[in-house]
C-alpha cells in the first residue's frame, strides 16, 4: 500500500520562467473533486448541496496549489474570449468556509462569463473545465523593459474547435502583444474511443482533416487533439501533449462519456494556468 501523498493534479507541465515570473500548468484529477457549479455530483443528491460541495472543491485547491482564486467560465461551446480583468478577484473566489453558502456559489455562476476561453496579461489564475472535451492551457509573453506573461485557456470540444476557438484565443493573446506561444493539451477522450456518427465525422474532417478517426470497434470516430495540434501548429504556436491523456481509458479523471456509458461518477476537471512571483535577487 502507497503512503504517497494524494494530489489533486494528474499531471504538470514544466515550468517556464518569463522575467520574474514562473508560470505553472496543471491539470486536475478526480481527487480535486467536481469543479463544475452546474454538475450534480452525486446523481441526485441536490444541486444546491453539489454547488456548496464544489466551492470546498475549488478552495481546496486553491489551497494546495498556493494559488487562486482562479476564473472559471459559463462554458457553452462557443468560441467568446473573457477577460478576467473585467472581473474582482473577490467577486469569484469561494471564499471562506462560512461564506461558501448556496447563495455565494449561485452568485459566482451567475457572475461567470459566457465563454469557452479567458486571456489575462495580469497573471490571473485560470481555469478551464472538461470531461472529455480538450483543456488547453496556453502562455506566451510580452517582450520588452519587462517581460510580462500572457496566459490563456480554452474548452477545445468538437463544435467549439471546429468553429476557431484555439484561432480566436490565439488571436487574442497576440492582439495584447503575445508571443512564443506554447500550448498544453490536457486529459480528453482520445480517437479511438470518441466514437460518433458517419455524417458527423465528414462534416468535422471536411473542416479540420485531422480529426478524421477510426475507433477501437472499427466504427467512425474523431481525433479531436489532432485537430487542435494541427490549427494550433498552423497558427504558429508550439504544442506539448505531455499531460494529454484519454479520459474514456484513464479512470483517475471525469469522463461525460464514461457517465453516460458506464454509470460513473459525473464531475469536471480542469486545465489550470497560474504565476508565482520569483524572489528577488539578493543586493
Amino acid at each position: 500500500m502507497s503512503n504517497a501523498p494524494k494530489t489533486p493534479l494528474l499531471a504538470t507541465a514544466d515550468t517556464r520562467i518569463l522575467g520574474p515570473w514562473r508560470v505553472r500548468v496543471g491539470f486536475t484529477s478526480r481527487e480535486a473533486g467536481n469543479l463544475g457549479l452546474h454538475v450534480d455530483d452525486e446523481l441526485g443528491g441536490g444541486v444546491d448541496a453539489s454547488m456548496v460541495r464544489t466551492l470546498n472543491h475549488r478552495a481546496a485547491l486553491e489551497e494546495a496549489l498556493g494559488a487562486g482564486p482562479f476564473f472559471y467560465l459559463n462554458q457553452v461551446h462557443g468560441v467568446e474570449v473573457a477577460r478576467p480583468e473585467d472581473y474582482a478577484p473577490a467577486s469569484y473566489a469561494p471564499g471562506t468556509p462560512a461564506e461558501r453558502t448556496v447563495e455565494r456559489a449561485r452568485a459566482i455562476a451567475k457572475l461567470a462569463p459566457v465563454a469557452d476561453a479567458a486571456v489575462s496579461v495580469e497573471g490571473r489564475p485560470l481555469a478551464i473545465m472538461v470531461a472529455d472535451c480538450i483543456p488547453v492551457v496556453l502562455v506566451g509573453s510580452v517582450e520588452g523593459e519587462k517581460t510580462v506573461p500572457v496566459l490563456a485557456v480554452a474548452h477545445a470540444g468538437r463544435r467549439g474547435l471546429l468553429d476557431g476557438v484555439l484561432q480566436t484565443t490565439v488571436a487574442r493573446m497576440r492582439e495584447l502583444g503575445a508571443a512564443h506561444i506554447t500550448a498544453w493539451l490536457g486529459p480528453s477522450i482520445c480517437g479511438a474511443c470518441y466514437e460518433v456518427p458517419e455524417a458527423m465525422r465528414a462534416e468535422s474532417t471536411e473542416l479540420i482533416p485531422q480529426v478524421h478517426s477510426v475507433t477501437g470497434a472499427n466504427t467512425p470516430g474523431l481525433d479531436l487533439p489532432a485537430g487542435a495540434r494541427a490549427v494550433l501548429e498552423a497558427a504558429g504556436v508550439e504544442v506539448s501533449t505531455e499531460c494529454a491523456r484519454c479520459t474514456y481509458e484513464e479512470p483517475s479523471v471525469y469522463s461525460h462519456r464514461g457517465f453516460t456509458n458506464r454509470g460513473e461518477k459525473p464531475g469536471r476537471i480542469a486545465g489550470l494556468v497560474w504565476v508565482e512571483k520569483l524572489a528577488e535577487p539578493a543586493e
